[in-house]
């Protein structure tokens, strides 16, 4: 990773930001008191890096990512915002969000020791006996190369995905696939993340239509999807009273999704080369887990 140059003091007026508390949900993507909770952990974190001297400021810092990832700049815009060239954003940039990952990466983290079978993650956390699976797409800029393998047909746009799981009461994520490309299928990207299908016996998956079939993948798995329309023919009542329960349960995990999406870069078209797509996600599912309490339930 090549030197940030973190150099100077940001422009952005912080005197005014600290003011006005109830601007930081639309500034950095959290509350003040949140902010305020994960600015000493950052900052532990950074100064154990090899740059710390670069920047004494430490609201700074941390100001700079999350905005970053909030309102999600170009880099010519943040080159004016920010009074620096475009090059040293873009350390910034991936110094950062590196610094980021070690502060927060522990909130997906669910065992507290190695493991090797999901029966002892079930043994440290209870919360993967039930969860609710889901994929999300979002859309990238045409790659140079490889244009039609990142290319979706359903999205009619180049894509890339993430599958997560979330706790149906907690409604946190336990949690989050690689990145892989959009036009995969849901249920293909389950058997090739693996996580759900060593679940023991009793484990109970929700999911939606995409992932038919998923049953048959792993017999231990209670799996749960909507009941099915045949052709030309209507759901009896029942069966559609049935899809309400299960659509009232499972709307929990759109909710989530729709959290991660408040940050502008998981919502606009990534402007960035695709293997450093995963982090900022990974990054913002664990913004998401911080600034969720954690029940006693929980792990």
């Amino acid at each position: 990773m090549g030197r940030p140059y973190i150099t100077k003091v940001l422009p952005m007026n912080l005197l005014y930001l600290l003011k006005h508390s109830d601007l930081f949900p639309a500034v950095v993507g959290m509350s003040s008191e949140n902010f305020n909770k994960l600015l000493p952990l950052f900052d532990k974190r950074y100064r154990q890096s090899q740059y710390h001297k670069l920047w004494r400021w430490d609201r700074e810092r941390l100001l700079f990512i999350l905005f970053y990832y909030k309102a999600y700049p170009t880099f010519r815009l943040a080159q004016i915002i920010f009074e620096v060239d475009k090059e040293t954003i873009h350390r910034w940039k991936v110094f950062l969000e590196e610094v980021l990952w070690l502060t927060l990466g522990y909130e997906l983290n669910l065992p507290k020791r190695k493991i090797r079978t999901m029966a002892g993650m079930l043994e440290i956390c209870p919360d993967l006996s039930e969860f609710i699976i889901d994929a999300t797409e979002r859309s990238v800029q045409r790659p140079k190369k490889n244009q039609e393998f990142y290319y979706s047909g359903k999205k009619k746009k180049h894509t890339i995905k993430n599958q997560i799981i979330v706790h149906p009461h907690t409604k946190r994520i336990l949690a989050v696939s690689q990145t892989v490309e959009g036009k995969r299928h849901d249920k293909q990207l389950c058997r090739d993340d693996g996580t759900v299908l060593r679940a023991e016996p009793g484990a109970t998956c929700l999911a939606d239509l995409g992932y038919v079939g998923l049953q048959e993948l792993s017999s231990q798995l209670k799996v749960i999807l909507p009941i099915k329309k045949t052709y030309k023919k209507e759901l009896p009542e029942m069966d559609k009273l049935t899809n309400q329960t299960i659509s009232l349960i499972r709307v929990r995990v759109e909710h989530v999704i729709g959290a991660l999406k408040h940050f502008d870069i998981l919502a606009d078209r990534y402007r960035g080369r695709l293997p450093s797509a995963d982090l900022p996600f990974r990054n913002i599912a664990a913004i998401y887990n911080f600034t969720r309490p954690i029940t006693k339930d929980s792990c």
